[in-house]
């Protein structure tokens, strides 16, 4: 049998269980060690000691992006992690200064903006999280345990049912591990909605965007010592015809993360011949940047990048002693890099929010976080899934808002404001309402009027930006 050394309710010490040893779940339990005498984090996967992939987290080889307000929340979660993730070769980078942004339009201009990002791969930030948060005291990480149920009480959640994965199929070595909060962490692939109904309560409600985004991506040696005047590189799809764009990120051991992204089902290729044609295709000459270098390993896919947001913050009855965070309440399409840094709003949020609950009665609490999180992911959810509805839903709406958003991207290549305050609300520093601000909302209006006088005056089905007839077509 699996021993677990939880301690009962009716103990003076109090426990959680946090279900995923993902970005998610560490921060949650550095959350809170800070209020428990005991967390203990439940991991499917068996943890690799190094920083490899591992099978949990599918898209751990692709691109990831710590936008400069999830580094900032990282570093009040894990103090000093800045640092730790420099010296092991992942240094800050301002990302209007030492990232390229390939829009439809251009090439803004770099400038200094103290809008700091962190390249760095998901398997070196998932390692050195878990390392710092192995090192808590009273924190423990059971890997290789599938947590199959929840226990219940009368209106409270008071357990986890786990079993070993091993010998799961043999049906032994299984346990319920007694805690006072249970935090789902669990990911894309979380089962609490199944859970909840097998104790009587209904599912949540859910909302799903979809772009049909599809991933590649490969990483190349760099000479060591060689500087570049770049960290990071990107170029955005945009609905509704230009379907391709790509990831670039200099990351440590001296290798550039290169990950092609296709929308709409117009998925780069996983054969080495069929990614450097996709790759040619783009139009920040990724071939150049590439061409002379040597690859580090084959090309990986993942086409998994459908969007939910499960509604848990709206159900009643919500049950205490549970809460749900990070992919599990809210996943995003990979492409826009707010997965990481919402979970690590989360998990401060639910620091703080234990840091005013100080009773030993925690009735009440998990439904005031649950609402929390559902007020940390609406705007978020709605600018990313506002890009994804472009691509299958032509509402008037959703294509207003999507031309707004569109005329804005092209204004930040020529305006420095507008490049500025776009990388702001792009890294979560500032809210989207930036975007209609008098300034900006005159400037975009007068650039829409521009080009709408430029197409009266240009001849019937000509494409403005190419001189051809018909609609502009993908790159490539």
């Amino acid at each position: 049998m699996i021993t677990a050394s939880s301690r009962s309710r009716s103990s003076r010490s109090r426990h959680a269980v946090v279900i995923g040893a993902g970005i998610a779940g560490l921060a949650a339990a550095r959350a809170l060690s800070e209020t428990f005498d005991q967390v203990t984090v439940v991991e499917r996967d068996h943890l690799p000691a190094t920083p490899v992939p591992r099978p949990g987290v599918p898209q751990g080889r692709h691109a990831h992006g710590l936008a400069a307000r999830g580094r900032q929340v990282l570093e009040t979660l894990f103090p000093g992690i800045g640092r730790e993730l420099e010296a092991e070769g992942a240094p800050t980078a301002d990302f209007c200064r030492q990232a390229r942004l390939h829009l439809p339009a251009g090439v803004p201009r770099p400038i200094p903006s103290q809008v700091v990002i962190q390249p760095v791969s998901r398997p070196l930030l998932e390692t050195i999280l878990r390392r710092r948060v192995a090192a808590i005291p009273g924190v423990r990480i059971i890997d290789g345990c599938a947590v199959t149920g929840l226990r219940a009480g009368t209106r409270e959640i008071t357990g986890v049912r786990i079993t070993r994965r091993a010998v799961a199929k043999a049906g032994r070595d299984t346990a319920t591990i007694a805690a006072d909060l249970i935090a789902d962490a669990g990911g894309r692939s979380s089962h609490l909605p199944g859970w909840l109904t097998a104790i009587g309560l209904p599912r949540p409600g859910e909302r799903v965007a979809d772009a049909h985004v599809g991933y590649a991506s490969r990483t190349y040696h760099t000479e060591p010592g060689v500087t570049a005047d770049w960290r990071a590189l990107f170029e955005l799809p945009r609905a509704p015809h230009l379907t391709r764009g790509c990831s670039v990120l200099r990351i440590e051991d001296h290798l550039l993360l290169v990950t092609l992204q296709g929308a709409a089902g117009d998925h780069p290729p996983g054969d080495q011949d069929g990614f450097e044609r996709f790759a040619k295709s783009l139009a920040c000459d990724l071939t150049g940047i590439v061409g002379p270098l040597r690859p580090a390993g084959g090309v990986s896919r993942y086409a998994r990048s459908a969007a939910h947001r499960r509604l848990y913050h709206r159900l009643r009855p919500w049950p205490d002693g549970l809460i749900v965070l990070g992919d599990s309440a809210c996943t995003f399409n990979p492409l826009y890099a707010q997965g990481m840094t919402v979970a690590l709003l989360e998990a401060q949020a639910l620091r703080d929010l234990l840091d005013g609950t100080r009773r030993r009665d925690l009735r009440g609490f998990s439904a005031a976080f649950q609402r929390h999180v559902g007020r940390i992911t609406f705007w978020p959810w709605m600018l990313s899934s506002l890009a994804d509805r472009a691509w299958t839903e032509t509402s008037p709406l959703v294509r207003a808002a999507h031309r707004y958003l569109s005329s804005y991207q092209d204004l930040a290549v020529e305006d420095a404001t507008v490049f500025h305050n776009l990388a702001r609300v792009t890294n979560l520093l500032a809210h989207p309402a930036t975007f209609v601000q008098p300034y900006h909302l005159a400037r975009v209006l007068h650039s829409q009027l521009r080009t709408a006088s430029r197409r009266l005056g240009a001849h019937p089905g000509t494409n403005q930006r190419n001189g051809t007839s018909g609609p502009p077509t993908s790159r490539g």
